[in-house]
């Protein structure tokens, strides 16, 4: 009996799931947009819900089977979205209309977790009043004003790589450019210096950042989940971060907040800003000032859980997509030496004009520099894929009608390897974005810190402790393949961002006369 009602249950169970999915795949086709045929519960995307590849890859597949269609449907598992990928309607889409777009995938879900309670998923008014507030955080005076502590970290950066390199010429790459990185986001987040470059063992700053960003399928399985069903995923009391990160930033900066009394003080560093917003509550101007001549004030309190969110977003997005774009850039450099001269040459000419200081103007002076990295995040984007959503119904030129909270997908990898867009798209040519063939590049066809009004708040810092760093390894260092390194990678399905696997290994060989450009302190 008890086994008969068992059959029963799974076969009404397993009718009503093809029944759900049956409607729901009926989206397009109802639309008349082109699509791939979708599989049940998987959609269009097997290969990245069973982690066998990142939705970059999976998303360019995809458009591969429509390359001419400006608008194409898919199927997020069980829901619909829409990639875009003609230039023209990505501008609407970020830009010009980016009053029905403000917001990313699962807006309704930001609030959810008190760790996401920031700028990055917030939408709507909400989101408009911190972009407001949060930007002049990262204005190019407050980048200036930080810089000391970047330059300081690079001292540290030099120190560290003589030590490392004693042991060994060769070294994981994105390890080191990690420890960098995550003592910068340190030192000018929250105020303190996170030993990463000196202390290894039991670092918590170290074990933190890899709880947020390190690889893993289980959390991979997690954010999918999160992402498709959200409604299910909050339901059943998941959490997309443990505990342990929110109980870690809350003491951390509390204990930061507590050292200053709660007042700002003269280090111009992130948490000065945020405890000069907390003394009032933050007031914006809502989203319908982009429509309309009405511009409605919208007032979001300022508590610790605030200020925390916001800095936990600081400290895992900066340093881990900054790190993975240096590592990048290191490893065409290595296989390119032709390219790694040219950046030679410009490193060693800034130095002779600085008397081997570093200072903030190297971030207006490395043009080859820049179009290295540049060439690096075409062909590596952090994200392989740029989400948003709609606030409300959409008509495309087209006549094509969307409706409110649809998922809207553009897809960086196959903007980034198109031939019309760039020619020999493989080939890795800094030159692309190198003096006048820069303005060659078509609008909206190269976005690795996103475009519009949601492009990336910290692009100046990011390119900052960047350029700061290629700078501190090239003025010494010559990188080559380690001799088992190939010369090719792929992608780790497991990871949010764009990590190589197997992991880089280069060696890191002295270039000549390197004593001369030693840093000046």
């Amino acid at each position: 009996m008890i086994a008969t009602l068992l059959t029963i249950t799974l076969f009404l169970l397993a009718y009503s799931a093809y029944l759900f999915t049956r409607r729901r795949f009926s989206y397009w086709e109802k639309k008349n947009v082109p699509h791939l045929p979708p599989k049940t519960i998987f959609g269009n995307y097997a290969k990245y819900i069973l982690l066998q590849e990142t939705l970059g890859e999976n998303t360019r597949k995809i458009c591969a089977a429509f390359p001419d269609e400006p608008l194409v449907g898919a199927y997020f598992g069980t829901e619909p979205s829409l990639i875009v990928q003609d230039p023209e309607l990505i501008r609407l889409v970020t830009t010009k209309d980016f009053y029905y777009f403000s917001g990313r995938e699962v807006s309704n879900h930001s609030e959810d977790e008190p760790i996401i309670r920031n700028l990055f998923s917030a939408y709507g008014d909400k989101w408009k009043a911190l972009r407001q507030n949060l930007s002049p955080i990262f204005s190019s005076s407050k980048m200036k004003n930080m810089f000391p502590l970047i330059r300081k970290c690079c001292f540290l950066f030099e120190d560290m790589l003589n030590r490392d390199l004693e042991k060994s010429s060769v070294l994981d790459v994105r390890t080191t450019m990690a420890r960098f990185t995550m003592d910068c986001i340190g030192s000018c987040s929250f105020g303190f210096e996170t030993q990463t470059m000196e202390k290894t063992e039991n670092n918590i700053f170290k074990t933190m950042g890899d709880l947020i960003v390190a690889p893993s399928a289980i959390v991979a399985l997690k954010n999918i989940f999160r992402t498709i069903w959200p409604s299910i995923f909050y339901g059943m009391g998941f959490k997309l971060f443990p505990t342990v990160i929110e109980n870690f930033f809350k003491k951390l900066l509390t204990d930061v907040f507590e050292s200053r009394n709660y007042q700002p003080t003269n280090r111009s560093d992130f948490i000065d800003y945020m405890l000069k917003l907390k003394k009032n509550n933050l007031v914006g101007s809502g989203l319908k000032g982009l429509k309309s001549d009405e511009i409605p004030k919208v007032t979001v309190e300022i508590d610790d859980e605030f200020l925390i969110a916001q800095c936990a977003l600081f400290f895992g997005a900066g340093y881990e997509t900054s790190s993975t774009t240096l590592t990048w850039t290191l490893f065409e450099l290595a296989k390119h030496p032709e390219k790694q001269e040219k950046a030679f040459e410009e490193v060693d000419a800034y130095l002779r004009r600085h008397g081997n200081k570093l200072g903030y103007e190297c971030t207006a002076e490395m043009a080859y520099l820049d179009a290295c990295v540049d060439e690096s995040m075409r062909l590596y984007s952090a994200a392989g894929v740029l989400h948003r959503e709609s606030s409300e119904e959409y008509v495309f030129p087209s006549g094509l009608k969307i409706d409110k909270a649809l998922r809207v997908h553009l897809p960086l990898y196959q903007l980034h390897y198109n031939p019309d867009y760039f020619p020999e798209p493989k080939k890795y040519r800094p030159e692309r974005f190198y003096g006048e063939e820069r303005r060659n590049i078509k609008p909206y066809t190269y976005m690795p810190f996103g475009e519009g009004p949601r492009i990336c708040i910290g692009m100046r810092f990011a390119r900052m402790q960047m350029t700061a760093g290629l700078i501190t390894v090239l003025k010494k260092y010559r990188v080559e393949l380690a001799p088992d390194m190939k010369r090719e990678v792929g992608f780790d399905p497991k990871s949010q961002i764009t990590q190589p696997t197997p992991s880089i290994r280069l060696k890191f060989v002295e270039r000549e006369g390197w004593e001369s450009r030693v840093f000046a302190k």
